[in-house]
């Protein structure tokens, strides 16, 4: 369907883009909300047909995708769109949209000095709880034994903290934290794993 994304082009893509979101979350927001529904639109074979249909002009082409995302995102439609659509567009990179998403956010964590970080719980958290949860991993990134997850803090500088909640009913009890590649894993399923080893050293 879409051409393979060359990686350099992808990089300039994705920084062209980055350089209009800042540090702003909302702006962020606001363009992943547009590459999600170009995401979707990529699998409705009448909107590709179009796409890829030479008899109309990139300016057709442009004109019709950008009256789809204003009547679909509103209000919500960020500025200059066009930095998506006419690569797109000229070039047929559809299948360059989910590594546009990544580059995105991994810029923006960057930029923003915002530490990603996955929660596992054995069953859904209240907003209560996961509120209370945000507050300790701020001061775990900021203060604590988190301090050096991110390189590129400054001296000073506070990171934020974007967690990321899902249900894993195997772990029983307790929660898994992840921040990168780091696994914190205080749930009563690796208790009962470190348990069962300690068993067998001394069977």
């Amino acid at each position: 369907m879409g051409r393979r994304v060359d990686e350099r082009f992808l990089e300039r893509w994705a920084g062209a883009i980055a350089g209009m979101i800042g540090t702003d979350e909302g702006t962020l927001d606001r363009w992943m909300a547009v590459l999600d529904l170009m995401n979707r639109i990529r699998k409705i074979r009448p909107a590709m047909s179009f796409a890829l249909d030479g008899r109309y002009s990139l300016e057709d082409k442009t004109g019709f995708f950008r009256n789809l995302l204003s009547e679909s995102l509103g209000r919500d439609l960020p500025d200059h769109e066009e930095l998506l659509l006419e690569p797109l567009l000229r070039e047929n990179l559809w299948e360059g949209i989910p590594f546009l998403q990544k580059a995105l956010e991994t810029r923006f964590d960057l930029q923003a000095g915002r530490v990603v970080v996955e929660v596992h719980s054995p069953a859904p958290l209240s907003p209560d709880v996961q509120s209370k949860i945000t507050e300790a991993l701020l001061r775990f990134v900021n203060d604590g034994p988190g301090r050096d997850l991110a390189a590129s803090k400054s001296s000073g500088q506070r990171l934020s903290v974007k967690p990321v909640w899902k249900v894993r009913p195997e772990l029983m009890a307790g929660l898994e934290i992840r921040i990168g590649s780091r696994v914190w894993d205080a749930s009563l399923a690796a208790r009962i794993r470190e348990l069962e080893r300690q068993l067998l050293k001394t069977a």
